[in-house]
């Protein structure tokens, strides 16, 4: 940005934060009662890693560029989160830290929390939730995730790594071929680590990060990224994140056409595989990230901004709770290598990713191609 440079909206795509697992392999020390709230919801650390994402995102919006009102008002700001447990208490926790100095939102009681002002979060049902859930009911997008993983050259890699996959088979009981299975028992020594568990002796620190790179690879090629000498799956990266790049779209269009008025904030709490879906659909996935996951409360910005005229984008990424914002922008697909995208060429260029809420379910209902 240039100075005179007049900042537009602004919109959030953020993974919830720390959580239990979804599940774990029969021999795990850590079962469901390791975990207060039982599998796959937001731990109290979850908790602080979104509240902490809310006042960076505060100090950067509210404090130094004064773009936000410091009061909360329903008329500037949009939450939106999946359905799920973990992703409506991390855009409360989100919001409670955005929102730590509105004054006159909520009762002067010494019962109520200190500085909480109560924040609609709108929702819809996961299944059929297109914008958030990436893995929403979608038979086209599961076929072509299956073909993935009969590649070849995939198949050689895997098979490079047998000797650490048999190790994890041996003590979780699972086959080594089991690639949902071997994911899952990652995500659980990788939340196990999280939460500061002693991890079992036969997890040294080689077969963790052996079977991290692998899991890493598995889903983002799984999910459409070019790897193993093969492109991207443009169809999956549209049936996942086209739906929310082309509502995100709409929401910039709206606000180039009111010069900024209206509503500022648009925030979207959901999981992994939606902000890499939405990466993948800038693509900026593997220029921000690479073939990482993205990690609990990883959150992503997009920024409008108005240049004299001339609309652009800016991507901002961070990356966890405990570090700032990068500026990400140069990894924008067919955008250039500046740190402006302009508006108009990012509209071009994300036309192959788009999806609507009107077509999304015959295109996914369009198996066999």
């Amino acid at each position: 940005m240039t100075s005179g440079d007049k900042l537009l909206q602004i919109q959030t795509v953020f993974r919830h934060g720390a959580r239990a697992p979804e599940g774990t392999y029969k021999n795990d020390p850590y079962q469901e009662d390791t975990w207060p709230w039982g599998w796959a919801e937001l731990t109290t650390l979850g908790m602080q890693q979104q509240f902490d994402q809310g006042t960076k995102m505060r100090e950067r919006y509210i404090d130094q560029l004064k773009f936000m009102p410091t009061k909360y008002t329903n008329d500037v700001i949009y939450a939106r989160s999946s359905s799920v447990n973990r992703a409506l208490m991390s855009a409360l926790s989100n919001l409670a830290g955005f929102y730590t100095e509105s004054q006159g939102t909520y009762p002067q009681n010494p019962q109520w929390p200190k500085t909480w002002s109560p924040v609609p979060v709108h929702t819809a049902d996961h299944g059929t939730d297109y914008v958030l859930n990436a893995h929403a009911n979608c038979p086209r997008a599961k076929e072509l995730e299956d073909l993935q993983l009969t590649d070849g050259k995939f198949l050689e890699y895997a098979l490079s790594l047998m000797p650490y996959l048999e190790i994890v088979a041996n003590h979780t009981g699972d086959p080594p071929n089991d690639f949902h299975s071997l994911g899952n028992t990652f995500d659980a020594l990788n939340i196990e680590k999280l939460h500061n568990l002693t991890l079992p002796l036969w997890v040294t620190d080689d077969l963790y990060s052996t079977l991290e790179n692998f899991t890493y690879h598995l889903i983002d090629f799984m999910n459409g990224s070019p790897d193993f000498g093969k492109n991207e799956v443009t169809e999956l990266i549209m049936l996942q994140g086209g739906v929310l790049l082309n509502e995100m779209i709409q929401n910039m269009e709206k606000s180039i056409k009111n010069n900024g008025t209206g509503t500022k904030f648009h925030m979207y709490s959901g999981h992994d595989t939606g902000i890499a879906a939405h990466l993948r659909a800038f693509g900026a996935k593997e220029g921000a990230i690479g073939r990482e996951t993205p990690q609990m409360s990883s959150m992503s910005v997009v920024e409008l901004w108005d240049g004299d005229g001339k609309p652009y984008i800016k991507l901002l990424y961070s990356d966890n709770s405990t570090v700032p914002f990068r500026d990400v922008t140069k990894s924008i697909g067919d955008c250039g290598s500046g740190d402006k995208c302009d508006f108009q060429t990012f509209k071009e260029r994300s036309q192959k990713y788009i999806a609507t809420p009107e077509d999304i379910v015959q295109k996914c209902n369009n198996i066999f191609g």
